[in-house]
């Protein structure tokens, strides 16, 4: 239950994400990029455009919702809503267990079909699921990459999945290089000097070479591990833990200021104004679509 409980801001996003793109309206999807019949589904409705509209206008949604993620919930996103993060727990989770075969093909089994659920979710908002299926059983370009992306997270779960984090991830370079001083992070706080020197909190942690002991890290995904290493340290000791979760509101993750809110306010409409001008239906010729091949 501690798990659930843990994980259910990243839950709770799963679940509407995984469920969206088999929602349709009348003869149309909920929302759907569809790149098999070049149009945009949203709302029950479909507008017509054409691959490089849409993969422009994929590309712009993505930019303007991460730069908005990161200026207001910082690496809260990090530690609570990152599929890696998710998986991490998940990972250490089963590393609690003795080291039997079993439990091995256990954790790597759960591991794969969340993975590939995952995935399957993620290209679905390029392509309706029913026809992403039958991509699937033939193989074709939207089978391939539904495999491709499947895999590739299930290696970064059992191979490079600090690394990643620390040196990859276009949202961590995106939180690391913004000007925030005040972000949501783990402190090490420990003025009676009372820790052991166990090195729970490092060895678990998946970025290599990062240690909360030495005060704040910009590599620091927030995943909040080194918490539960040292509660299990002090777990017959007075003292619950010398790692401690800033408590302040997520809301102020990315931290405050005028400046701040200008900067969202501003990606906000641009981002809206650039997929206004991209769906226009004077330059794209828009219409309601009756799922036939298009000329």
């Amino acid at each position: 239950m501690r798990f659930f409980r843990e994980n259910r801001a990243f839950l709770a996003l799963l679940l509407p994400f995984i469920a969206i793109p088999w929602i349709s309206l009348g003869d149309f999807h909920l929302l759907l990029f569809n790149f098999s019949h070049n149009r945009l589904e949203i709302g029950g409705f479909g507008i017509e455009m054409g691959t490089y509209p849409l993969i422009t206008l994929v590309i712009l949604l993505g930019i303007g919702i991460a730069l908005t993620s990161a200026l207001t919930l910082s690496r809260f996103y990090c530690g609570m809503l990152c599929p890696n993060t998710f998986f991490a727990h998940l990972h250490t989770l089963f590393g609690k267990k003795k080291k039997s075969i079993l439990s091995a093909i256990g954790g790597f089994s759960l591991l794969s079909a969340l993975s590939s659920l995952l995935a399957f979710s993620v290209v679905a908002y390029g392509i309706s699921p029913d026809e992403l299926i039958d991509a699937i059983v033939h193989l074709s370009f939207a089978g391939w990459l539904f495999i491709s992306l499947s895999l590739l997270m299930i290696a970064e779960v059992y191979m490079v999945q600090g690394w990643y984090c620390a040196y990859l991830c276009p949202y961590g370079a995106t939180c690391a290089i913004l000007p925030i001083e005040d972000r949501l992070t783990y402190r090490f706080d420990d003025p009676n000097i009372n820790c052991t020197d166990c090195g729970g909190c490092v060895k678990i942690c998946p970025i290599q070479g990062l240690d909360i002991r030495h005060g704040f890290d910009i590599r620091c995904i927030q995943c909040g591990l080194c918490e539960k290493a040292c509660e299990k340290t002090f777990a017959k000791s007075p003292i619950d833990s010398l790692i401690h979760h800033d408590k302040r509101s997520v809301l102020k993750a990315g931290g405050r200021g005028k400046g701040l809110s200008i900067a969202v306010i501003t990606i906000i409409l641009f981002t809206i104004g650039g997929v206004i001008l991209l769906i226009d239906s004077d330059r794209l010729d828009s219409c309601r679509l009756e799922n036939r091949a298009l000329y």
